[in-house]
């Protein structure tokens, strides 16, 4: 049975890894032109800085983002150096070194203004390249979330990846989860997810449901889940 169930989850993950690459290709050369920041972006931006800032010292460190990635991790019992957990870290530290550390400096740290102008430089400047990273980043982070191997996220299943991941509050969570789900099946498909995470790092629709993918700007950020 758990032969199966595994080679049902690593048959799954391929798939995902095929329709996220042409995604990619949808999605960015949707963006690709666009290099301008914005206030809806720098909003996001401003939230994500602000949910791995958990020490309110105004830098966040590659070590920052490692923290949010254990806290996942620990919350699924999936240890850090298993096949899953390195996956996950190698994803979290693709995600500083291909966009946030070239304004890092010498300290290895940035601020919100900081944060801003890697993303915008690295991240904006060539959606396209950008959205074909951000692919298998978003993957690793689904495969973590998926707890019962079944190539979806539940309801259940998102609410605890935010909580821990960001400390984004429960009734948000499950707002933001009615919106991403879009055929409405009560579960979060590798497209759909993929989607979110293209939108709320790329987009700068107004209103679009994965802006609050991290919470919605100005709401709390609950304290990180200990692990």
């Amino acid at each position: 049975m758990k032969a199966n169930t595994k080679a049902k989850a690593l048959a799954v993950g391929a798939a995902a890894t095929a329709v996220a690459a042409g995604a990619a290709i949808v999605i960015g050369s949707r963006y690709r032109h666009t290099a301008t920041v914005g206030r809806v972006r720098l909003n996001k931006f401003d939230r994500w800085f602000d949910t791995l800032d958990t020490e309110g010292n105004g830098y966040i460190t590659e070590a920052d983002l490692n923290k949010a990635a254990s806290r996942v991790l620990g919350a699924r019992g999936v240890p850090v150096d298993s096949p899953m957990g390195l996956e996950l870290r190698e994803a979290t530290e693709r995600l500083w070194a291909e966009f946030i550390a070239p304004k890092a400096g010498s300290q290895g740290r940035v601020g919100r203004r900081e944060l801003r102008a890697a993303l915008a430089e690295h991240m904006l400047s060539d959606q396209f390249a950008a959205a074909a990273k951000l692919a298998s980043i978003a993957d690793a982070y689904f495969a973590i979330a998926d707890e019962d191997g079944d190539g979806l996220i539940s309801s259940g299943e998102f609410v605890q990846l935010l909580r821990n991941w960001h400390g984004v509050d429960y009734q948000e969570s499950h707002r933001v989860f009615e919106y991403l789900d879009a055929d409405h099946d009560n579960r979060i498909s590798p497209e759909e997810w993929r989607s979110a995470v293209f939108s709320f790092f790329l987009g700068s629709e107004r209103n679009h449901p994965a802006n609050n993918l991290l919470g919605k700007v100005g709401s709390p950020i609950l304290a990180p889940a200990r692990v």
